[in-house]
């Protein structure tokens, strides 16, 4: 508990931020069955969101227009390694739907596909931010790490994946990677902050909620 000054020296007590991500004295909190559960139904979410994604914008090889992005982030800050895992995986399905990439293409992918997911939920935890957004850390570093700087990331290796399969030329790389690194960090932006600010206190009492990597 902490104090506040009031008047003549008088305080009045006020409590302190309770971390997220600290676990309570006594709480037990292991994997189960739920939160594979909760990887399946957000991998089917992902596939759904990511699949339209794909088909909805695209500049040739590129997608323009990928909120599939903000299923990864969102779900990493939530569920942990199983969103990383959902994250991972669900745009195979996905791009294999909207026929927009390969397989061998779509593998190729996964480190990237990767790194968006877990970028955001790493600052989370070492920021100790909150995901309902209640402060202006808690946006600024949404939007910095769990969307532009992990759609970035995710930009560049596609873009390099793209030019190995001989997809894309040396002179449009430039091109290809401002519109997937911008159009996708819009779309996702939008998804992932309504996502993180509605349901975000609904997930947190739940048990799936992953303090830890894995529960």
């Amino acid at each position: 508990m902490g104090s506040a000054a009031v008047g003549m020296g008088g305080t009045i007590p006020t409590e302190d931020k309770k971390s997220v991500w600290v676990m309570e004295k006594g709480e037990v909190r292991k994997p189960g069955l739920a939160h594979f559960v909760m990887m399946a139904l957000f991998s089917g979410v992902g596939v759904v969101v990511g699949a339209f994604g794909s088909m909805a914008v695209s500049l040739g090889p590129v997608s323009a227009f990928w909120p599939g992005q903000a299923i990864q982030s969102v779900g990493t800050i939530w569920y942990g390694g199983w969103g990383a895992l959902a994250g991972s995986l669900f745009p195979l399905i996905a791009n294999s739907i909207a026929g927009s990439a390969a397989l061998p293409i779509s593998i190729a992918y996964i480190p990237g596909n990767f790194a968006q997911s877990v970028i955001g939920a790493l600052a989370f935890r070492k920021f100790d931010c909150d995901p309902r957004l209640r402060s202006a850390k808690d946006w600024v570093v949404f939007l910095v790490f769990g969307v532009f700087l992990a759609n970035a990331v995710g930009a560049f290796e596609g873009v390099c994946v793209l030019y190995l399969f001989g997809m894309v030329t040396v002179d449009i790389i430039p091109v290809s990677f401002v519109g997937w690194w911008l159009g996708n960090s819009i779309a996702s932006a939008i998804l992932g902050v309504i996502m993180l600010k509605f349901l975000s206190p609904l997930v947190l009492k739940t048990k799936t909620f992953c303090k830890k990597m894995w529960a």
